[in-house]
């Protein structure tokens, strides 16, 4: 039986999915490796349930449907490698198929509302095939000093808390221990050993008073945000860090303490160091530190936001859209200076960004994409982040493998590497023409394929539609 893949065969007009038929050849497909750069051009592809079978010059299985891809490029899977899905309650009823719009397959998210087990829940259902939706890793057991930085956080002011706190985080089945900002320096140390007791990766932000060696050193091994590598370039980051421990430890109000750390943008400026930057950076990559930039964040604080009627912000629930039009606690904190530098700011982000993949650090596209995040979008986003790499001076093969490749490899999962290949799951992305060129074909997916469940254009058209209409 053969078909194009122009016709509709699957419409996801609601969160459950439709399956492909139990056996599936793409063909004609070009596959890019994204590694290598390499296309394989006449080449078909089987897919049998949620698996790749087969990948060759011609496969016959008798009990298939036949599609055929007409050259289009066949690439593994965007991954987005920090989100947050669940700071509002039906958050995932949109997030979930702006992803698939977009051509993202995997998110892992990094903190939320929800109770662990809702959590699971979804994830469980998505796998299933329940429900239509990115694979979902969950990595949001994020753990702050009292009282909290966000709202459902876990707490700890000790080292003997951080063990008790971690021993939780363990029992409940999170996939990591994520550390966050305002945690003092032996109870960040506290937290450390014990993920590593109970045989966690610890990732998340470097706390504010804790350096970037020293979380090196504790094993830290995902770095969120990326504006402490910059720091860690600065001839001055003791400095700075010192300057913040003293204002806390005097019980300065929070105005004084954000006014410290908003004095680090001029300081690193001043301070950044090429040498002791490619010492940094060599450090990073020598212990595989993977870091997760999220540099598209700049755009909310620069005011680099869409128009109000433009597809993405139409797409958005109108209680969204309302509550990113209202004054931001993050905006109102900004410092006239750090406005007046922000453009210089951005510009050695970006070069520091540049000099940290040229030097191996692992770099997983990011973008903090969540409702709670004003115009950090679910989807677009990250095709907006892929786009920052590739003006900083990736290629567009090096920038993909950033969503593609590296994030499984972070992962570990058994079925998925980033190749397209037997044994592997079936997320992949069709697409009109040769990404290696330009990232551009990727805005408009010809077809995405979610755990062996495929949305063809039309598919993805009807998904749009439905988001623009439940938007009004």
């Amino acid at each position: 039986m053969k078909c194009a893949l122009g016709i509709a065969l699957a419409t996801l007009l609601g969160l459950p999915s439709a399956a492909l038929a139990e056996a599936t050849v793409l063909t004609n497909v070009t596959i890019v490796d994204v590694e290598t750069g390499r296309l394989t051009t006449g080449s078909s592809v089987l897919i049998r349930d949620s698996m790749i079978v087969a990948v060759g010059d011609a496969i016959t299985a008798g009990d298939a449907v036949y599609l055929d891809a007409e050259g289009g490029y066949l690439i593994p899977g965007l991954w987005d490698s920090h989100v947050h899905i669940f700071s509002t309650p039906t958050e995932p009823e949109t997030a979930l198929p702006l992803y698939l719009i977009n051509g993202v397959t995997g998110i892992r998210d990094m903190g939320g509302l929800w109770p662990i087990t809702d959590q699971k829940a979804l994830q469980a259902r998505i796998e299933a095939g329940e429900v239509a939706g990115p694979r979902l890793i969950l990595s949001g057991a994020w753990v702050d000093a009292s009282p909290g930085s966000w709202p459902g956080m876990f707490l700890a002011d000790t080292p003997d808390e951080a063990r008790a706190v971690v021993e939780r985080i363990a029992a409940e089945g999170w996939a990591a221990v994520k550390s966050y900002s305002m945690l003092d320096e032996p109870t960040y140390l506290g937290l450390a050993a014990a993920a590593k007791d109970q045989g966690l990766r610890l990732v998340g932000h470097v706390p504010e008073r804790v350096s970037l060696g020293t979380a090196i050193a504790a094993g830290q091994a995902g770095v969120e945000h990326f504006g402490r590598i910059p720091m860690a370039c600065s001839t001055r980051e003791a400095e700075m860090l010192d300057d913040l421990r003293r204002v806390m430890a005097e019980g300065a109000e929070l105005a004084r303490v954000f006014e410290v750390m908003a004095a680090r943008n001029r300081i690193v400026l001043e301070s950044w160091d090429a040498g002791l930057c490619q010492s940094v950076l060599a450090h990073l990559a020598r212990e595989r530190v993977h870091v997760s930039p999220t540099l598209v964040v700049a755009d909310f604080y620069t005011g680099n936001w869409p128009a109000a009627d433009t597809p993405r912000m139409r797409m958005l629930p109108a209680r969204v859209r309302e509550a990113w039009g209202k004054p931001d606690f993050r905006l109102a904190a900004m410092t006239d200076e750090v406005r007046a530098l922000a453009a210089d700011s951005i510009a050695l982000y970006r070069r520091t960004f540049r000099l940290a993949h040229d030097a191996g650090v692992p770099i997983l596209a990011s973008t903090d994409a969540s409702f709670a995040n004003p115009y950090i979008f679910h989807g677009f986003s990250l095709l907006d982040e892929l786009d920052i790499y590739v003006a900083v001076g990736l290629s567009p093969r090096e920038a993909l493998f950033t969503a593609t490749v590296a994030p499984l490899r972070f992962f570990g999962l058994p079925d998925q590497d980033g190749t397209i290949a037997p044994g592997r799951r079936a997320d992949l992305v069709l697409l009109d023409a040769n990404p290696l060129e330009s990232l551009a074909p990727l805005r408009r997916p010809r077809a995405v394929i979610t755990g062996g469940r495929l949305l063809d254009r039309a598919a993805l058209d009807a998904l749009e539609a439905r988001l623009l209409e439940e938007g009004q």
